[in-house]
């Protein structure tokens, strides 16, 4: 049996994020095409989250490994909101009566899309699968340089509730080190344009550990980050992963000096004495903010709907989506394959992974723990008719490490256990899943 402090010894706290499990890398063909229709037919349907993918991004910056394809061609893109379309007609089909409760649109970079392409994604949205645009919880990313005045307003006219944007950094040396071309005089016009637009919820993202970066210049972001009043900020440690632009340039972390712990620990002192509370390793909202996502949807327990290449969907049981990858051949070739379906095979899943009892109990566990609010265990009890004490002894070895701590009904994090979450998290991927992802060959 491994063990866990030898583990937080020998491992780097920094480890690749786990906003999802299991995690795409874990996926494989099934053996079988799976019937959409008779495997959501037993399903809860009634507070879904629905998601579509934007795969297009104006540029590929140096930092990511998600699936976009930059400088797309605007029939590619016409040709793409057009099979979207055709997909969520086919869902609404499978699906039946069902209710969304909270949508987003992420990518890729959606605020790509012009004004009349947003018109057209929204109508999916509303026309083909009825959603309330002003009742349920929505949100969209963004990205400065695919922005603009006109973009920002249609946006909060349509009810979006939580506006995401990525800046990464405000020091211009760094923002061209993570391949990232944005001016600092245009970046600032449209953060104040987003402040005025009335957002329920203004989102702005940061990377902290880029080369180069300094305790002076990471607090130089924070504070020309808050002169902008953003109700959160999610704070990324920078994760060097294979075939990005980083992958293939920078220096090895092991050959070059982490200051990755210092810039996290400045953070959460800033940001904490100027009256944010910390949701989760990444995740700070001001005092006083609920959450955009309040309501009846939860992660834990309840259905996904993803439309797009690339985009999760999810049971109790089952997660599928399209192949996953980074390298541009290899995503335009997925984005054409997606492109070429029938009606009809939007109908069948044929990539994605079936989860195991225990796994959907992994599941929940590290989607609960690594939040600020914590594991209500009793709930867990409700869900799995056990303890998760009983399910995960390690559990025990966080709290004797004060990594964790009994609060009331809560198992919670403490400072140092948030602090360590990607590892945390790690540590309780089910064998089987870590087999499948060290399996896996970027590509």
């Amino acid at each position: 049996m491994r063990d866990f402090a030898r583990y937080l010894q020998e491992n780097s706290r920094f480890q690749s994020y786990l906003y999802s499990y299991p995690h795409k890398t874990a996926y494989r063909p099934f053996a079988a095409p799976v019937d959409l229709q008779a495997l959501w037919r037993d399903e809860g349907r009634d507070a879904l989250f629905l998601y579509a993918h934007i795969p297009f991004c104006q540029q590929k910056c140096a930092f990511c490994n998600l699936f976009t394809l930059s400088h797309p061609q605007p029939e590619l893109v016409r040709r793409y909101l057009a099979q979207l379309r055709t997909e969520a007609e086919v869902m609404r089909q499978v699906l039946g009566d069902f209710q969304v409760a909270s949508y987003a649109v992420g990518g890729g970079t959606p605020s790509l899309l012009s004004l009349d392409q947003l018109e057209q994604l929204f109508a999916i949205y509303t026309e083909v699968m009825g959603v309330d645009l002003a009742a349920a919880p929505g949100s969209f990313e963004a990205s400065p340089d695919t922005l603009d005045p006109a973009k920002i307003r249609y946006l909060a006219q349509r009810g979006i509730q939580r506006f995401s944007i990525g800046i990464q950094s405000f020091v211009d040396e760094e923002a061209r080190a993570m391949g990232r071309l944005q001016p600092q005089k245009e970046t600032d016009a449209l953060l104040d344009e987003i402040g005025a637009a009335g957002f329920p919820a203004f989102n702005l993202d940061l990377i902290y550990g880029i080369p180069g970066q300094t305790e002076a210049s990471w607090r130089f972001s924070l504070e020309r980050a808050l002169a902008f009043s953003p109700d959160e900020l999610f704070l990324y440690p920078l994760y060097v992963r294979p075939l990005t632009g980083l992958h293939r340039k920078t220096i090895p972390l092991a050959a070059r000096e982490d200051r990755r712990p210092r810039l996290y620990a400045l953070a959460c002192d800033f940001l904490k004495a100027r009256g944010y509370v910390q949701d989760s390793m990444r995740l700070f909202r001001r005092a006083g903010t609920a959450p955009a996502r309040d309501s009846e949807y939860s992660c834990q327990e309840d259905g996904m709907i993803g439309l797009g290449v690339n985009a999760r969907s999810y049971t109790r049981e089952l997660h599928y989506a399209t192949e996953y990858a980074v390298a541009k051949p290899r995503v335009a070739a997925i984005v054409q394959d997606y492109l070429g379906k029938s009606r009809a095979d939007f109908a069948w899943a044929r990539h994605g992974i079936r989860l195991s009892e225990e796994d959907r109990r992994r599941r929940y566990l590290i989607k609960s723990l690594l939040k600020a609010e914590g594991l209500e265990c009793h709930h867990y009890r409700q869900v799995f008719g056990s303890n998760p004490q009983a399910d995960f002894p390690d559990l025990e070895r966080l709290q004797e490490l004060e990594l964790a701590r009994i609060q009331g009904p809560f198992l919670r994090l403490t400072e140092a256990g948030m602090a360590c979450s990607d590892l945390i998290g790690h540590w309780f991927i089910g064998p089987e899943v870590q087999q499948k992802m060290r399996e896996y060959q970027p590509r």
